[in-house]
């Protein structure tokens, strides 16, 4: 995260001019001026929207590193490595292109990027109440299938039916391959490949190996891997679908969970998101016993 560590973030729907006039509304004998409720305001850790967590810590330190850099050797060693670095995340991008191409000409192969988007919150109302309470966090995986017809699918639910970190994730996952797969008759084969950023409290975990085990052990898939994007880098598929939603969410009112699923079937008419409406049967702890965790095992976000 960028920025004061112990700074605290207000609702992205909000601005210091609503603010003001919201505490105005709650305080009708309040003489205070806009500039006044302003100074005061700029006084406190607080800011809009939710902290910066999408750019790339590497690059921030290179940039850091050159510009301190006193020598034409250490700039060049530190370009170097920067090109390194860039070189890296290139090869994520085209091994993702190169994989759906394989998909689109292979029937039996199958290539998803997985992504959680940004929190929304219901209700999204305006009404000054509404800012002095707690919002509901919903919360929306996306699950979208590279290199073939079908819609992207939608897995959604809300914090009083589970959070979302690697339980949820791989719950999701598994709830899309029971509902697009049946398990394969012997001889035939079924590759699955899934590609994500390395967040280690969702995707890249022991939780999500275990996952890749057991819909093999199942009969799903003979093949599963797990591909990761660069850090900082990582723009997915499910990037574009999380924009369309968006659009879509600003000129929304969202009263209820259920106003949320029906905003982002109806965000995109002409091929509608396919959206899975998650409960609280749907996520589970997988079986520890499908793959043994090595003692000593570590997974780092590197």
């Amino acid at each position: 995260m960028k920025g004061d560590v112990h700074r605290e973030y207000l609702s992205p729907d909000l601005n210091l001019l609503r603010m003001y006039r919201l505490y105005k509304e709650k305080n009708t004998t309040s003489s205070a001026k806009f500039w006044v409720y302003r100074d005061i305001f700029k006084q406190q850790s607080l800011n809009f929207g939710q902290p910066r967590s999408d750019t790339c810590g590497k690059c921030d330190a290179f940039f850091t590193k050159m510009s301190a850099a006193t020598s034409e050797e250490e700039k060049r060693k530190i370009a170097v490595e920067s090109e390194l670095h860039h070189r890296k995340a290139e090869k994520a991008y085209t091994q993702l292109q190169s994989d759906t191409e394989w998909a689109k000409a292979n029937a039996d192969c199958h290539v998803i990027s997985v992504d959680l988007q940004g929190v929304m919150y219901t209700p999204n109302l305006t009404h000054s109440n509404v800012y002095y309470q707690r919002q509901l966090s919903n919360f929306n995986l996306c699950l979208q299938e590279l290199g073939k017809e079908d819609p992207a699918y939608m897995c959604v639910w809300h914090e009083g039916i589970a959070h979302r970190g690697s339980i949820e994730v791989a719950s999701c996952i598994l709830k899309w391959v029971k509902t697009k797969f049946t398990p394969l008759p012997k001889p035939e084969v079924r590759k699955l490949i899934i590609f994500s950023d390395r967040c280690c409290g969702q995707n890249n975990n022991w939780r999500m190996l275990n996952l890749m085990s057991m819909l093999i052990s199942m009969g799903y898939f003979t093949q599963v891997e797990q591909k990761f994007m660069v850090s900082g880098h990582s723009f997915l598929p499910c990037d574009r679908s999380f924009a369309t939603i968006e659009k879509r969410r600003k000129v929304s009112v969202l009263h209820t969970p259920d106003d949320v699923s029906k905003m982002i079937l109806e965000a995109q008419p002409a091929k509608p998101f396919k959206v899975m409406r998650m409960q609280c049967e749907d996520f589970r702890h997988l079986p520890d016993s499908v793959l043994k965790r090595p003692a000593g095992l570590q997974i780092t976000s590197k």
